[in-house]
């Protein structure tokens, strides 16, 4: 951060105006907007008392140890592990509290430095209390990162934290900073639950979780499927057509899924007899379209009800799609289109 980010950030976490930090150093309330804005600098005489003000070091307001590169940050790292091997943990815990101190605007320090120790005290600490304050003061601070990076993976270990100590309440407060619709915060929150032994809560955000999962996973494989195919690379197209197929079926998705994706394929590979196959395949299972909200596995999700009248709607949809879209002309010329026409259409 430049001296103007420093300042606005320090000054915000008082909970101070610009106003109110001008009085306090007696200057007017515009110079230390053109401070904030990087219009102009403080003079150098204000700097101590302002670093006082915001409760920083001089070093923390002018950045002198902020601006730390990502080989600088590995080389400190791979010095701790080096320590490790001569020293004991009590020292390495010394050390890693220089290198903070020393370095307090590295985020990114301190998050390898903070999530490091955690790991080793879970296994080599006889007595790992005496590190746990460090540790959870290094990751409450980063909460308050502008980096969403950093904030979300300080945010995911104090939860790990909280979860081993079975405070659940702590842990839910971690997970404000993951995005609602998260696949990732519906676990965590289905872990709380069931530790608080809301079992069918648990169960709920689990299975949301896993049919989130199942979704993302079937549109990277499709998508996969199209970038195969644009290149002319059909084998690779079946593959993850078939991938796509298969996660269909474990999900219990229905015969209709499991399939859709094997017509797409046929066109691709302009083989209009199996695409005709595939085709007759699907409009007579327009009924599995909504198999998924009967499977078990997802029984406490709580579907809206579907329009019963939606596989037929759907199957009209799709005669009238291979009928007239130029893009089933070639299943249309195809030897196997007349029968079809007669039991069909």
């Amino acid at each position: 951060m430049q001296i103007n980010e420093v300042i606005r950030k320090y000054r915000k976490e008082k909970n101070m105006t610009q106003e109110e930090m001008a009085n306090k150093l007696g200057v007017s309330a515009p110079a230390v907007n053109k401070w904030e804005s990087g219009a102009s600098m403080p003079d150098i005489t204000l700097l101590a008392p302002i670093a006082r003000l915001l409760g920083i070091s001089l070093d923390e307001l002018l950045s002198f140890k902020d601006n730390l590169s990502d080989i600088e940050i590995s080389n400190i790292i791979n010095d701790i592990y080096a320590m490790f091997n001569t020293e004991s943990l009590d020292t390495v815990f010394q050390k890693m509290k220089d290198i903070v101190k020393e370095y307090p605007n590295a985020e990114a320090l301190t998050l390898s430095l903070a999530s490091i120790l955690y790991g080793r005290s879970l296994f080599f600490a006889e007595d790992r209390s005496k590190y746990e304050d460090w540790i959870i003061s290094c990751f409450e601070n980063l909460l308050r990162s502008e980096d969403a990076n950093i904030k979300r993976h300080a945010a995911d270990a104090l939860y790990g934290f909280y979860i081993s100590k079975e405070n659940y309440d702590e842990a839910e407060n971690c997970l404000r900073f993951f995005p609602d619709e998260s696949p990732e915060k519906k676990r965590k929150l289905a872990t709380i639950y069931s530790g608080k032994g809301r079992y069918e809560e648990a169960f709920k955000a689990m299975e949301e979780a896993l049919y989130a999962g199942y979704q993302n996973m079937s549109v990277l494989f499709h998508e996969l499927f199209l970038t195969a195919s644009k290149t002319g690379d059909y084998k690779k197209a079946e593959k993850f057509i078939e991938k796509e197929s298969a996660l269909s079926e474990l999900f219990e998705m229905g015969i209709y899924h499991s399939n859709a994706g094997r017509l797409e394929l046929a066109l691709s590979m302009k083989d209009n007899e199996k695409a005709l196959e595939y085709i007759e395949l699907l409009i007579s299972h327009t009924d599995t379209l909504t198999d998924y909200m009967k499977s078990d596995l997802y029984e406490h999700i709580g579907f809206r009800e579907v329009d019963p009248s939606l596989a037929e709607t759907m199957r009209a949809k799709m005669l009238a799609q291979f009928a007239e879209n130029d893009m089933y002309k070639g299943v249309r010329e195809s030897a196997g289109w007349n029968d079809f026409k007669k039991k069909y259409y």
